[in-house]
């Protein structure tokens, strides 16, 4: 951490402005802060300390020296200081509680501590960005920043009157927690809390494997049905329960092979018995089918004679029914040609083509004929259009030559109005500055008004501030008077008195009825502390509505409303005329507008006009030559179509003569006589199919009773059956067929000629069914016997063998768990001085922290030879400090004396010698902080006195130290009063008392 700058009024000593460049001093290292004692060199530093954590240097230091008293009470004191860390460049400046004088009336009023910090983009930065206002914030926030709270900064940083030698003479404990927050050692502490938390997981995780152990075994056991098994056991019972399971399984085999003999040999005797009963029911039933044979031969004969006879009615059907419509379809065409007027003799085809390819030729001179009348009423148009035209070119130019002069006339008139708006934004300049002066002025009575109410305010709060000041102290009055019954009421007999010590209380006193207690005292003490506060809010805000009205008063000046109003009304009337002329600006050049699009309009239709004439004069010409062609080519397709219209079964139907026919009316009558000889040709020629219909059905019938063998076809309709009576016959074969088809199967059944084999050969009574069926029964009884045995053993050497897995399992897990744990437990048992693995009883932390140490220690002997004549060297020791109860941790010091090559207490050490050890010690800390990466950096050393007590050789070594301190870049800082060290240190800070009786700053660079 640097210092760059600090400011401090009204502070101790310091009634007016301090100001100090840290930066400029240090330029070459080392600086003096000068004066003689009790002048105030000591406050610097308490200013320094107290702007950084709110408290000051020394010990037992109060903040009542703090606040000047050699400067206007009214004067608000406070402390500034700019520093700079690895965290940025930041401003804090605080205010210590004091007493300012009330601003109404005698007295003063506490004011509370307050405190500001900023972020600054340079050192040079005026305004920077509010980081925090509160007191709390801004106290964690510098410890994060700075990484030393107060008392590691006074013991690294600034090292006040009888606080130098702290960290010399501070316990190991005491110095371990300052080497770790400097150091920033604690990521070891957590590491060895970690092994720890992890070693409490191992622990368990050994348990728990254990607990599956034992519950793996007794599942086990449970399984194998051994109450008594162990780890040891598991293994042959196993063996035990699978050398069993394996006989019950062969006997299981051999019942269930036993019992199914039993169950084929019943089955054989009940199938044997089964298809003897079958043979007989078969054998009876073709008996039957013999004697009904002859009638199924005659049903079968009669349905074939019917069959033949169907094939020969039903061509002799179709032939019946194509004659008819042949017959009908012959009629149709000879009805159509006669009402069609359509003669015998017409070839009605040939008459067809012509009449389309005629209305084809000229269909499409149609939609010509149609536009021909509309065409010629155009052209008549079109050369009444032109004629306009011409009128309208001569129109037209006339307008146009009139146009330049009343845009002129415009443009004038706009030019007069502008000069005339002119002056509007001065007019309304005028008028904004004359309502602000009036908006002043009725501010300033505003301000008037809040000022007084204000000052009733304050004069209320005043007065119920100091009624609540004169009850409280009553209370307090009233509350020392009758201490004595307080204290009375508290003793009880047998314990000493507070006051006397006297065991007995013969007259004790009586507390009153009335007595106000503490709390009753706080209460009046807090309300007397609000009131002061709303007095001070009140007091603030008068202040500020007196300053408004001041600032309005000097604003407004000695103007008079009504003088005002007067000129308002003047410029207001300016504003006006301006912005009518403006008004009128703006028509006018709408107008001017206007009247050049209307001018451009003009112009257009003019070339539009003049342009449509040309067309139409050039066009009208073409289309009057093309209106007489089409006329031409119209009328000869009319004459044409109108030539063949004229057929000869037209002559009759009344249509209209050629001369008097439209080409559209004869185009629709040639697709009408097209249309009917398309009718008369279909129909003719569906006459032509059904007549071959009729010879083709004809050869058919022939054919069928030649190959049916019946002489006509009335024969065979003889032959047919009716449909009841056919079903009937058919129904009778088809069961005969059927039932003749099942006899024969069931007889050809290899059981049933077994069953013919086995009548043959022996009596029935061989075959017992009773007796193979109750021999059945008997063995599958032994059987499910067997089975049941054998699953039951099986099952269980399945869930054993199971168990058995599960508890090796649980066997190898819990081994492999303990061997996991081991290497845990002793690295956790290392890391936090356990005495059984660690006989040092050094933690992890505490030891990377002597490593530390040993460095600082290093340095600081390196220093300590150069000075007191080589005499003390400091060693480190893992022993208790004397006078200390706290546990051993590595990090005690002893002062090694060579003269009398012993070891020596720090303590021992005198008053020169304890600030020489000590300033090595400090310097040392401060080099290996700053060699170390992830350590504070420590910029800035302030050395506060002690210097006295040297003599002139160890002063020289002590000053050339601190220069070898300040090659790398870092402040020092002495205060001190020695003379000597003036002639010394050029850069010096000298404080001076005043005849007034304060002290004032010098600053020599």
């Amino acid at each position: 951490m640097y210092l760059h700058r600090l400011e401090l009024r009204a502070i101790g000593p310091y009634p007016e402005l301090v100001s100090i460049d840290f930066a400029a001093l240090a330029a070459s290292g080392v600086f003096l802060l000068e004066g003689p004692t009790g002048s105030g060199k000591s406050t610097i530093i308490d200013a320094v300390v107290f702007a950084l954590y709110g408290g000051l240097a020394g010990e037992g230091s109060t903040h009542d020296r703090l606040h000047s008293q050699h400067a206007d009470p009214g004067v608000e004191p406070y402390v500034e200081l700019v520093f700079e860390t690895g965290a940025g460049v930041f401003r804090v400046r605080r205010t210590p509680q004091y007493d300012r004088p009330k601003q109404r009336g005698a007295g003063t009023v506490r004011q509370q501590a307050s405190a500001q910090l900023f972020r600054l983009a340079s050192p040079a930065d005026a305004v920077g960005e509010p980081v925090s206002s509160r007191i709390p914030e801004i106290g964690l926030e510098v410890t994060r920043v700075v990484g030393l709270d107060r008392a590691q900064f006074l013991q690294t940083v600034v090292l006040p009157q009888g606080e130098f030698a702290r960290f010399l003479r501070a316990p190991g404990e005491d110095r371990r927690k300052l080497l770790q927050s400097l150091f920033g050692t604690q990521v070891y502490d957590r590491t060895a809390d970690e092994l720890a938390a992890r070693r409490r997981e191992v622990q368990a995780e050994v348990e728990s494997a254990d607990a599956r152990v034992r519950d793996a075994l007794n599942r086990f056991a449970q399984a194998a049905g051994e109450p008594e098994a162990t780890e040891a056991s598991v293994a042959g019972t196993l063996d035990a329960l699978r050398v069993r399971a394996e006989d019950t399984a062969a006997r299981r085999a051999e019942a269930l092979a036993a019992a199914d003999r039993a169950r084929l040999h019943e089955h054989d005797v009940a199938a044997r018995l089964e298809a003897r009963s079958r043979r007989a029911a078969l054998l009876e039933r073709r008996r039957a089918l013999d004697d009904g044979a002859a009638r199924v031969e005659t049903a079968r004969d009669r349905l074939a004679l019917a069959d033949r006879a169907a094939r020969v009615t039903t061509p002799a059907d179709g032939l019946d029914a194509a004659r008819v419509r042949a017959d009908e379809h012959h009629r149709r065409a000879l009805d159509l040609r006669t009402r069609l007027g359509v003669p015998i003799d017409v070839d009605v085809a040939a008459r067809h083509a012509d009449l389309t390819a005629c209305a084809a030729s000229v269909r499409h001179l149609v939609a010509v004929e149609a536009t021909l009348d509309e065409r010629r009423r155009a052209h008549a148009d079109a050369a009444a259009r032109a004629a306009l035209l011409v009128e309208r070119v001569a129109e037209l130019d006339r307008v146009l030559g009139a146009r330049p002069a009343g845009r002129a006339a415009l443009v004038e008139e706009a030019r007069t109005a502008a000069a005339a708006a002119g002056d509007g934004e001065a007019a309304r300049a005028e008028v904004e500055r004359l309502r602000r002066v009036r908006a002043d002025l009725d501010a300033r009575d505003a301000a008037t008004d809040a000022v007084r109410r204000a000052e009733r305010t304050v004069a209320d709060r005043r007065i119920r501030a100091e009624e609540l000041l004169r009850a409280e102290q009553a209370l307090r009055a009233r509350r020392i008077a009758g201490l004595a019954g307080e204290l009375g009421a508290a003793l009880v007999p047998g314990d000493p008195c507070p006051v006397c010590g006297a065991t007995e209380h013969p007259d004790v006193a009586v507390p009153q009825d009335d007595h106000p207690d503490a709390a009753a005292v706080d209460a009046a003490a807090d309300a007397t502390r609000a009131a002061d506060g709303a007095l001070a809010e009140a007091a603030a805000v008068l202040a500020v509505e007196r300053a408004d009205l001041e600032r309005l008063r000097a604003a407004v000046g000695d103007a008079d409303a009504d003088v005002l109003a007067e000129q308002v009304a003047v410029a207001v009337a300016r504003v006006e005329a301006a912005r009518a002329a403006a008004v009128r600006v703006a028509e006018v050049e709408q107008r001017r507008l206007a009247h050049d699009d209307e001018t451009r309009a003009l112009e257009r239709e003019h070339t539009t006009v003049q342009a449509e004439h040309a067309v139409l004069v050039g066009t009208s010409a073409a289309e009057g030559e093309r209106l007489d062609h089409d006329a031409a080519t119209v009328s000869e397709a009319r004459l044409r179509a109108a030539s063949l219209a004229g057929s000869p079964w037209v002559a009759a139907d009344g249509s209209a003569t050629p001369d008097d026919r439209s080409l559209a009316q004869t185009v629709r009558q040639l697709d009408d006589l097209a249309t009917r000889a398309v009718e008369v040709t279909a129909a003719e020629s569906q006459a032509a199919t059904a007549a071959q219909t009729v010879v083709e059905r004809t050869a058919e019938v022939a054919r069928a009773l030649a190959e049916q063998g019946f002489d006509t076809v009335d024969a065979a309709r003889a032959a047919l059956l009716p449909p009841d009576r056919t079903t009937a016959l058919q129904a009778e074969v088809v069961a005969a067929d059927r039932e003749r088809a099942v006899v024969d199967a069931g007889l050809a059944e290899p059981a049933v000629v077994a069953a013919a084999d086995d009548l043959d050969g022996g009596p029935d009574a061989a075959l017992d069914l009773e007796a193979a069926r109750a021999a059945h029964v008997a063995a599958a009884e032994r059987a499910d016997d067997a089975v049941r045995s054998a699953v039951s053993a099986s099952d269980r050497a399945e869930a054993a063998a199971g168990c058995a897995v599960e508890v090796d399992r649980a066997v190898r897990a819990r081994d492999d768990t303990s061997a996991r744990s081991r290497a845990i437990v002793r690295l956790a048992d290392v890391a936090n001085g356990a005495t059984a693995v660690n006989p040092s009883g050094i933690t992890l932390g505490t030891y990377v922290l002597m490593r530390r140490f040993e460095d600082v220690v290093a340095a600081a002997n390196d220093r300590l030879r150069g000075m007191l004549g080589g005499r003390f060297t400091l060693e480190m020791s893992d022993e208790r400090e004397v006078g200390s109860r706290a546990r051993r941790t590595g990090l005690a010091l002893a002062v090694h004396d060579h003269t009398t090559d012993t070891r020596r207490a720090p303590g021992s050490l005198s008053g020169g010698e304890t600030f020489t050890v000590s300033l090595c010690l400090a310097l040392g800390l401060a080099d290996v902080v700053q060699a170390e990466a992830g350590g504070v950096s420590l910029g800035t050393l302030f050395v506060d006195e002690g210097f006295g007590t040297l003599d002139p050789e160890t002063l020289d070594d002590v000053i050339g130290q601190l220069a070898r301190l300040t090659a790398g870049g870092r402040q020092v800082g002495i205060v001190s009063h020695v003379e000597e060290l003036k002639q010394r240190i050029p850069e010096r800070i000298a404080v001076r008392r005043t005849a007034e009786g304060g002290s004032r700053v010098t600053t020599t660079v």
